[in-house]
């Protein structure tokens, strides 16, 4: 065999391999895909982006010290902020057409005059938002109803910790809405240390009372709020 027909024969012999290659290649399967862990999730629960408890006394956040007491509607001031006279006085509160008063209850929350009418603000903020609601608005209350008597159990940094119903009203609703209105209202940052209890805790009682005092339809009322708190 000459030199030519020699380089002939090879070069077709390697075409010849390279499309047997290319049709073994064509049939083998792809290779298996990398594993790329956990897919992206749509998350419709918004509780589970973190595991952290939400506070739900800073819901339907309550005003700043003095606003409640203090706040002149219907062009009726209610008197000063802080009660520095002795226990059992009562302030009017409100307005004209929802009237109330407030007093403390012992010489202790008298003598903390910031931090209680700072608590007592809070709650009758509440207090007066769940009375205009259609529920308790048409509520006609018996004669005599009695004051619902709530301790409240707030903790070092002054959150709510623990609510014992005292004494009922007679009234199922206005005990819940009593309880609702100190679950929303009953907080305070930096209370005062001198004003803990033995047990290291803030311990408060809270008298609450509500009568009815007047309908313009004969169906929806406004009451008379009477608000007391004590500290131990």
């Amino acid at each position: 065999m000459s030199r030519a027909q020699r380089k002939r024969f090879f070069t077709a012999m390697l075409f010849a391999t390279a499309i047997l290659s290319a049709g073994c290649a064509a049939d083998q399967p792809p290779p298996a895909g990398v594993d790329a862990g956990p897919q992206p999730k749509l998350l419709s629960d918004l509780s589970a982006v973190s595991d952290a408890p939400i506070d739900p006394l800073r819901a339907n956040a309550a005003p700043a010290p003095g606003e409640g007491l203090l706040r002149n509607e219907a062009g009726v001031s209610p008197g000063p902020r802080t009660f520095e006279t002795e226990p059992g006085i009562s302030r009017p509160i409100g307005n004209e057409r929802t009237p109330g008063t407030a007093r403390l209850l012992n010489d202790k929350a008298a003598k903390f005059g910031d931090f209680s009418a700072a608590i007592l603000d809070r709650v009758y903020a509440q207090l007066r938002i769940a009375e205009k609601t259609e529920e308790i608005s048409q509520t006609n209350l018996p004669t005599g109803i009695k004051a619902v008597v709530i301790t409240a159990i707030l903790d070092k940094s002054g959150k709510l910790t623990e609510l014992i119903l005292e004494q009922h009203c007679g009234k199922a609703r206005i005990d819940q809405m009593m309880i609702d209105a100190c679950k929303k209202g009953l907080w305070y940052e930096n209370p005062p240390a001198a004003a803990l209890s033995g047990d290291g805790n803030y311990k408060l009682t809270l008298r609450l009372k509500l009568e009815n005092f007047a309908s313009l339809d004969d169906r929806h009322w406004s009451f008379i709020t009477d608000l007391a708190l004590g500290i131990d």
